[in-house]
C-alpha cells in the first residue's frame, strides 16, 4: 500500500507540473496570437527632425538659456516677426500637444490695412525659430536676448526640417512594439532613400520566429512528463513484485493499480498536449492573418509615401545638378580668355626658342662669356674703389682723433687771463673752421650718396638692358657690354679725379697750427673763462653732430660696397 500511496503522490505532482507547463505555454500562445494588431489599429505618423538629423528633444536639450526663454515666450503666444519680412506679424495660437500641427496666425500689414490667416507648422520648426537669429520678438526683449543680440552672428538661412513617415499602433503587444521601434529606426537611418520591403519583412519575421520556436520547444512537454510518470508507475509496480516475495495475486493487484495511476499522468499529459497544439494552431492562423494585414499595410500605406519622398529627392537632385551645370558652363566660359592668353604666351616662347636656335647656343654662350669677362674687369676696378674708400675711412678716423686732441687742448685753457680781443678773434676763426668741416663732410656725404645712387641706377639699368638684349637679339650683346665697360671706366675716372683723400688732408692742415695759436692765446683768455666754457659746450655739440655725420656716411659706404642685382644674378648663374 505504501508503494501505491507514494506513486499516487508522485503522479499528483507530475499532473501539477503538467498543468503549470501548459499554463505557461498558453500564455505564450496568447502572446503569439496577439503579436500583430489588426488593420484598424495601425497608422502612419509623421516625425520631424532638424536639418542635422536631431529629434525635437535633442534640439531642445541643446538650446541655450536665452533660446529656451525665447521658445517659452513663443509657446505662450508672444508675437514675433522675421527680419527679412517686417510687415508680417506671427503668433502661436494652439500648440496641439506639440505635434506636427502647431497653429500659427499670421497678420500681414499693408499701410493701414491688414490681413490675417492661419497656417500650421511642426513643433520642431517652432523650436528652430527659437534659435534662429532672423526671428525677433515684438514688444519684449529679455536680458538673455540682449546678450545674444550683442554677439555677432551670421545670416545663413535656416536648414529645412526633415519629415519622416513612421509606423504607430494602438495598444501594441510588447513584441510588436519592439518590431515597430526597429522598423522606425530603420526608416530614420534610411531617410532620403527608398525603403526595402524585404528588410521590413525580415525585421517583423525575426521577432515572430523567436516566439514560435519557443512555443514549439515546450508545447509537447506535458506529454513527456506524463510518459515519465507512467514509467515511474511501472518501475514501482515491478519493484514491489521483485521485493515482495514473488508473483502473487496481491503483488499483481498492486502492480496493476500502480500502472493505472501512472496512466492517469500520461492521459493528462496527452490531453494537455493536444489542447496546446490546437491552441497553437489557431494562434498561428491568427498570427498569419494579422501578419498579412501588416504586410499589406506596409505595401499599401507606407512604401508609396517613401517612394514619393524618394521621387521628390531625385527631383531636387536633378534641379541642383541642372543649376550646377549652368554655373559650371559659365565658369568654363570665363576661362576662355585666360587660356587664350596662356596660348599666346606659349607662342611667344616658341618663337623665342626658334630664334635662339637660329642664332645658335654656342654664339650665345660666347657672348655671355665676353660679358662676364667685362664684368670681371669692372669688379677689379671696383676693388680699387673699395681700397680708396678704406683709405678715406682711415683719414676720417684720423680727423676724429684730431678733434679729440683739440678738445683735450681746450680743456687745459682754464688759467688763461689775457688776450680777450684775440680770444674773440680766435673763437670766430675756430667757428669758421668747424663750419668748413661741417660743410665739407656735408658735401662729401652728398657726393657719396650721388655716387651710390648712380652705381645702383647703373646696376639696375644694366640688369634690365641685359635681359632685354638677351630676349631680343643676341648679336648686339657684345657691343652693349663694351659700352657698359666704358661707362664703368668713366665713372671710376671721375671718382679718381675728385681726389677726395687729398682734399681731406688739406682741410686738416689748419689743425697743425693749433699749438702756436695756443701759446698766443694763453696770455689773453683769463678774463673770458666763463664765455669760453660756454663756447666749448657748443663746440662739443657740434663735434657730436660731426660724428653722427661720419657714421651716416660709413653706412652709405657699406650700402655701396654691397653687391648689386647684376652681380647677384651673375653669382647665381655661375654657382
Amino acid at each position: 500500500m505504501f508503494e501505491i500511496f507514494l506513486e499516487a503522490v508522485i503522479i499528483i505532482g507530475i499532473v501539477c507540473l503538467q498543468g503549470y507547463v501548459f499554463w505557461q505555454n498558453r500564455q505564450k500562445i496568447n502572446r503569439f496570437a496577439a503579436l500583430y494588431p489588426n488593420k484598424q489599429r495601425l497608422k502612419i505618423t509623421k516625425e520631424y527632425l532638424n536639418g542635422f538629423g536631431n529629434s525635437v528633444q535633442e534640439v531642445r536639450n541643446n538650446l541655450s538659456a536665452a533660446q529656451a526663454e525665447k521658445l517659452q515666450l513663443l509657446e505662450q503666444g508672444k508675437k514675433f516677426l522675421y527680419l527679412h519680412k517686417p510687415s508680417e506679424i506671427h503668433r502661436v495660437v494652439n500648440l496641439n500637444n506639440r505635434g506636427d500641427q502647431v497653429e500659427i496666425r499670421r497678420t500681414v500689414y499693408d499701410g493701414f490695412a491688414s490681413n490675417s490667416e492661419t497656417y500650421f507648422i511642426p513643433y520642431i520648426r517652432l523650436v528652430n525659430l527659437a534659435s534662429n537669429k532672423e526671428v525677433e520678438l515684438i514688444g519684449l526683449k529679455s536680458d538673455l536676448e540682449a546678450e545674444v543680440a550683442a554677439i555677432p552672428t551670421t545670416t545663413n538661412p535656416p536648414v529645412a526640417e526633415i519629415e519622416l513617415d513612421l509606423i504607430a499602433a494602438e495598444n501594441p503587444s510588447p513584441e510588436f512594439l519592439e518590431i515597430v521601434n526597429d522598423t522606425n529606426n530603420y526608416l530614420r537611418n534610411n531617410k532620403g532613400a527608398a525603403a526595402d520591403f524585404n528588410i521590413l519583412k525580415d525585421i517583423s519575421e525575426r521577432q515572430s520566429e523567436v516566439l514560435e520556436k519557443e512555443i514549439n520547444s515546450t508545447v509537447a512537454t506535458p506529454l513527456y512528463v506524463g510518459l515519465l510518470g507512467t514509467f515511474l508507475g511501472v518501475i514501482f509496480g515491478l519493484s514491489g513484485i521483485i521485493l515482495g516475495g514473488g508473483v502473487t495475486n496481491e503483488a499483481i493487484q498492486t502492480f496493476i493499480t500502480g500502472v493505472v495511476i501512472a496512466m492517469v499522468g500520461s492521459f493528462v499529459g496527452l490531453l494537455l498536449t493536444l489542447w496546446g497544439n490546437t491552441l497553437f494552431k489557431n494562434a498561428r492562423f491568427t498570427r498569419d492573418r494579422y501578419q498579412n494585414d501588416y504586410y499589406t499595410f506596409l505595401q499599401a500605406q507606407l512604401l508609396p509615401r517613401l517612394h514619393s519622398d524618394m521621387a521628390g529627392s531625385l527631383s531636387s537632385l536633378k534641379a541642383v545638378l541642372d543649376a550646377f551645370n549652368r554655373e559650371f558652363l559659365d565658369k568654363v566660359a570665363d576661362f576662355k580668355p585666360i587660356i587664350a592668353g596662356i596660348t599666346a604666351n606659349i607662342e611667344v616662347q616658341k618663337d623665342f626658342l626658334k630664334k635662339l636656335e637660329e642664332i645658335g647656343y654656342d654664339q650665345m654662350a660666347k657672348a655671355s662669356l665676353q660679358v662676364f669677362d667685362k664684368v670681371t674687369q669692372s669688379t677689379e676696378e671696383f676693388q680699387k674703389f673699395l681700397g680708396y674708400q678704406q683709405a678715406l675711412n682711415q683719414s676720417l678716423e684720423a680727423g676724429v682723433g684730431s678733434a679729440t686732441a683739440v678738445r683735450s687742448i681746450l680743456d687745459r685753457l682754464t688759467g688763461f687771463e689775457r688776450g680777450i680781443n684775440n680770444v674773440g678773434q680766435y673763437i670766430g676763426q675756430h667757428d669758421n673752421l668747424i663750419q668748413k668741416q661741417l660743410d665739407f663732410f656735408g658735401t662729401h656725404e652728398k657726393e657719396m650718396n650721388d655716387i651710390s645712387a648712380k652705381i645702383e641706377q647703373y646696376f639696375d639699368q644694366a640688369a634690365g638692358r641685359l635681359t632685354e638684349l638677351m630676349d631680343a637679339r643676341m648679336q648686339y650683346l657684345e657691343k652693349d657690354a663694351q659700352n657698359a665697360y666704358e661707362r664703368w671706366s668713366s665713372h671710376f675716372e671721375t671718382l679718381n679725379r675728385d681726389n677726395i683723400y687729398e682734399r681731406v688732408v688739406q682741410y686738416l692742415e689748419p689743425f697743425k697750427r693749433l699749438n702756436t695759436q695756443q701759446e698766443a692765446m694763453h696770455q689773453e683768455i683769463s678774463q673770458t673763462q666763463r664765455t669760453l666754457l660756454q663756447k666749448m659746450d657748443r663746440d662739443a655739440e657740434t663735434q657730436t653732430r660731426l660724428l653722427r655725420q661720419l657714421e651716416h656716411m660709413n653706412q652709405n659706404l657699406d650700402k655701396v660696397t654691397q653687391p648689386g642685382m647684376l652681380k647677384k644674378m651673375m653669382d647665381r648663374m655661375f654657382k
